[in-house]
């Protein structure tokens, strides 16, 4: 996030060195339309555009990978809870036995 921020900050500080490198008024036809502006103008227009682009374009990757991530999360729960319960059932079967003392063994068998 930070990384992107300070990249988003040199990236206009360089938009703005070159808007003030390039004053020189052009004319764009586009579709009939003739405009006419500033190169850097046109230039951040442009920018601005595949950007806007760019972030529709990785929208639907982000949802379904979000989308993905609670699922697996979910799954995790499940997955530890039923761990948890394998491990007391384990537990309780590993439980020793106690085997009778041995005097009691010899006083039933006398009688």
């Amino acid at each position: 996030m930070v990384f992107a921020l300070i990249l988003a900050l040199v990236m206009a500080i360089v938009m703005v060195f070159f808007a003030l490198e390039n004053p020189m008024m052009v004319t764009v036809s586009f579709f009939g339309y003739a405009v006419q502006g500033s190169l850097a103008l046109f230039i951040m227009v442009a920018m601005g555009i595949g950007v806007l682009i760019g972030l529709l374009v990785m929208i639907p990757g982000r949802i379904k990978s979000g989308l993905a991530n609670t699922r697996n999360r979910k799954k995790i729960g499940s997955l530890e809870t039923s761990l948890d319960e394998h491990k007391t059932r384990l537990a309780a079967l590993e439980k020793p036995v106690n085997p009778p003392l041995p005097t009691e063994f010899e006083d039933s068998k006398e009688e």
